[in-house]
């Protein structure tokens, strides 16, 4: 079928090209003698009828006169233009034409017209992942879930997980959404209608609009102790004007914090920033740390208590390089196990202390790609950068 159908796109093209050649001259002449014919039949019946008596004399003749002025004018003929070559000459061009056209064509579709020949460089293609690439990936679940949401669009949890994904890529209104969709399925679940209340607030630039404070204050109706909803209450008290009562939230919400809440040290963390560059003194507000005194952990390279000891006693300069040399140290360890989402954690907040935002920056890049088959670390390494006010999050 196919060559069939390529041979009949060879010859209508070949013979495009060659009726030009061989086309008769005499076609235009051959027109005018048919009108010729025809004026003149005309020109006998009008006599007939004129004899017969049906048509009156002068107007007869004036019907003739006009007549055989349409006759003179349409037998003169002007001299054909003359043929550039002879016919005989023309036709050998013409055929030569054709053969010269189907043999090049089909010659060029079996160099390169073959269907399993590779595509040409830079020919356009199919967006595919790209093979431990996070963004590929995502991708493809993104494009995967909306083909089952299409399809099952009563399914909240499926709504959940695409919301989520929009919130992966910066798609924030289009997570709002989703997220909306799964609220309206499920009305009673928090986590959803604080997950839509969350994307709302990264749609509106961090700015905690009505509609999102209104989803939380449901979320919080629903469970009290839900943690991002009372986070972002804060956060709404705190854009509001009121810091301090803001402040007041976010540190109950850390004394309620589970010991082995996750996101406790995140919040812990921005809280600390918050107050210290407010000057707001924090001394017996917050709750102790578990472990803080303990000796750091050895497989990650960290302060212990006899080296923050020993830094006290150091000049600035020798102090800083010190810490310089422990952040150092945590670097080449994250080389070596790359998939530490802590260690990152810990690596970009040592950066931003430092005050070197560019190279915490790019430690965001790299521990994102190196925790690319992991969501969920990169999920929660997102939210501590976020937090940590890291450039380009």
């Amino acid at each position: 079928m196919l060559w069939m159908i390529l041979t009949l796109m060879t010859v209508l093209a070949s013979v495009g090209l060659a009726i030009p050649l061989i086309r008769k001259r005499d076609a235009q002449n051959a027109n005018r003698t048919d009108a010729v014919g025809v004026l003149k039949g005309q020109l006998d019946e009008l006599e007939a009828q004129t004899k017969a008596g049906a048509i009156a004399g002068p107007e007869a003749e004036a019907l003739k006169t006009d007549l055989k002025r349409r006759v003179l004018a349409e037998g003169r003929t002007t001299e054909a233009p003359a043929r550039p070559l002879a016919e005989r000459t023309l036709l050998i061009l013409a055929m030569t034409i054709v053969a010269v056209v189907t043999l090049a064509g089909t010659g060029l579709y079996l160099a390169i017209g073959k269907p399993g020949v590779k595509a040409a460089p830079g020919a356009a293609a199919p967006a595919a992942p790209i093979e431990g690439h996070p963004q590929g990936d995502t991708q493809v679940m993104i494009a995967q879930l909306e083909t089952q949401m299409n399809q099952r669009p009563d399914n909240a949890e499926g709504w959940r997980m695409l919301g989520w994904s929009y919130l992966q890529t910066g798609r924030n209104a289009d997570a709002a959404v989703a997220y909306g969709k799964a609220v309206a399925l499920d009305p009673t679940n928090n986590e959803y209608i604080s997950a839509q209340g969350e994307s709302t607030v990264l749609a509106a630039d961090g700015q905690v609009t009505p509609a999102a404070e209104a989803l939380f204050k449901r979320a919080v109706a629903v469970e009290p102790g839900d943690p991002r909803a009372r986070y972002y209450l804060g956060v709404a008290k705190d854009q509001r004007g009121d810091a301090e009562g803001a402040m007041n939230d976010w540190i109950a919400l850390l004394k309620s914090a589970p010991a082995d809440a996750p996101w406790a040290s995140e919040v812990r963390t921005f809280v600390e920033k918050v107050a210290a560059d407010r000057k707001v003194d924090l001394s017996g507000r917050l709750p102790p740390v578990a472990g803080r005194q303990a000796t750091a952990d050895p497989g990650r390279p960290g302060p212990t208590r006899e080296q923050m000891a020993a830094a006290q006693n150091m000049n600035p300069g020798d102090r800083d390089a010190m810490v310089q040399g422990m952040v150092d140290g945590l670097a080449a360890k994250l080389k070596q196990n790359p998939r530490d989402r802590a260690g990152w954690e810990q690596l970009i907040r040592a950066r931003m202390v430092l005050g070197d935002t560019g190279q915490a920056a790019a430690d965001y890049r790299t521990g994102r790609q190196a925790l690319s088959g992991s969501a969920q670390d990169q999920q929660a390494l997102r939210s501590t950068a976020a937090q940590l006010g890291v450039p380009g999050v």
